[in-house]
């Protein structure tokens, strides 16, 4: 598959979420082609990295060159190392590929990930130092899918996030990321920190965002996805963000009583 072709699967890996997390849908022959395209990516000329441990990085889906520039990761998080935009990059397309249509050979993939993952620091010995911590995120967003039976290692993971988030200034994009990570989590493990974040998420979803790449509503709906699974909130689980014509603000309205005369954002076209 030529670089070009190879970026393209990083770029369909994005959209796919990007319309997921909007609350979007696929048929069953969209899913088909989307799983068949990530499937042929496997077919890459991408370049396997050394790092000091061969553990860290993806065995299945190795990511595109481009030119040595750093992915970003489905929330953008800019990270600095290629650790954590590679294992993301991997993390991400298996987990597509698991959610519309699991077979042996992506059990295969969930159970060769898993069984590295063990084996690295910031997988499973809980290091927090440098890009680890934002390495670590990536791992219990992949954990949350494939290895919802193991809670005493997403509760490891989620206790390193917790202990150590403020030890050092941080992108923005990482609080925003673990907010992903909990609107998909399962539940009974999600709620106690849903609950811890509230009144933060609430303070961001209400202050809206200008607009400048096209893609602020996303962080808008992965706030609303969050909160709607709380039963108190759950009157949002279908709401969009909409664009407030005083100002031009890309918003999310919280009322119960929800009248909005304004413009909604056009989400079909993206």
């Amino acid at each position: 598959m030529t670089k070009q072709n190879n970026m393209a699967a990083y770029n369909l890996m994005i959209k796919t979420n990007h319309h997921l997390i909007r609350g979007g849908t696929y048929s069953d022959c969209e899913k088909a082609d989307i799983v068949q395209q990530l499937r042929e990516s496997r077919l890459t000329d991408g370049r396997k990295r050394t790092f000091n441990n061969p553990y860290w990085y993806p065995e299945f889906y190795i990511p595109p060159h481009n030119n040595g520039k750093r992915l970003q990761t489905v929330i953008p998080m800019s990270p600095k190392t290629h650790i954590v935009a590679d294992n993301a990059y991997e993390f991400e397309i298996i987990r597509l590929l698991h959610q519309f249509q699991p077979d042996d050979e992506v059990s295969h993939m969930i159970k060769g990930t898993i069984n590295r993952l063990k084996q690295t620091c910031f997988g499973y010995e809980g290091c927090h130092y440098a890009e680890c911590f934002e390495a670590g995120l990536t791992v219990l967003r992949f954990l949350s899918f494939a290895a919802t039976h193991d809670k005493d290692w997403i509760q490891k993971q989620i206790a390193v996030y917790n202990n150590h988030f403020a030890d050092s200034r941080r992108h923005s994009g990482v609080l925003r990321y673990y907010w992903l990570i909990l609107s998909d989590m399962p539940f009974d493990i999600a709620q106690p920190e849903i609950l811890r974040q509230k009144h933060t998420i609430i303070e961001h979803i209400n202050r809206g965002y200008v607009i400048k790449n096209g893609n602020e509503d996303v962080l808008l709906c992965v706030m609303r996805n969050v909160l709607a699974r709380l039963p108190e909130y759950s009157y949002i689980r279908n709401r969009q963000p909409f664009v407030d014509d005083k100002n031009g603000k890309l918003r999310f309205n919280m009322d119960e009583c929800e009248v909005i005369c304004l413009r909604d954002v056009d989400t079909d076209s993206r």
